[in-house]
Order: structure tokens, then C-alpha cells, then sequence
């Protein structure tokens, strides 16, 4: 999200390898869905080095469950289909 989203980001890894940089990924105060989909992006770069994807554990309440997970400190991607985030019954109504 810093950057405006998964495309430009994958844009500054790209730069990033060519330049022989080490990337850290980092997030803002967000979602289950923005935090997963960068960690996809994270992992699909050859420069990642660092990970600091622990903005939604910090919400109070998400509009999703699933996506990424957690394992002694240790993030990995799920095994739902694309992100693997679920809506939460009780935002179904929002939609």
C-alpha cells in the first residue's frame, strides 16, 4: 500500500534485483486481504530478504479471516484458492 499497491511494488522488486538490492517488505494498519496479497508478492521476488507483515494484527476486527499464516513468527501463505481470505458472516449483510 506505501507504494500504491501490488503492480508498482512489483515494479521497485524488479528494479530492486536488477540493482542487486535486498528488499524489506513492510505494511501499514490494514486488512487480512492487502497483508496476504503482499506476501504473495513478497515471496514471487528474488530480492526479498526481510518481512514485516504484521499490520493486521493490530485491528481491533478484520472483514475477513484466512489468508496468510502464522506459525511461530513465521509467515507462509494458506491453502484457500487466491488470497484464501473468507468475508466474516457478520459483514455479509454490508455487501
Amino acid at each position: 500500500m506505501k507504494c500504491g499497491g501490488i503492480y508498482p511494488s512489483l515494479q521497485i522488486a524488479e528494479i530492486a534485483r536488477l540493482s542487486g538490492i535486498d528488499l524489506m517488505w513492510g505494511c501499514m494498519d490494514e486488512s487480512i486481504i492487502s497483508i496476504t496479497g503482499a506476501l504473495h508478492a513478497a515471496f514471487a521476488c528474488p530480492a526479498t530478504r526481510y518481512i514485516d507483515l504484521d499490520g493486521s494484527l493490530d485491528l481491533a476486527r478484520d472483514l475477513v479471516s484466512g489468508g496468510f499464516v502464522l506459525e511461530e513468527g513465521m509467515m507462509r501463505i494458506g491453502s484457500g484458492n487466491g488470497l484464501g481470505v473468507n468475508l466474516l458472516s457478520n459483514y455479509r449483510d454490508l455487501l
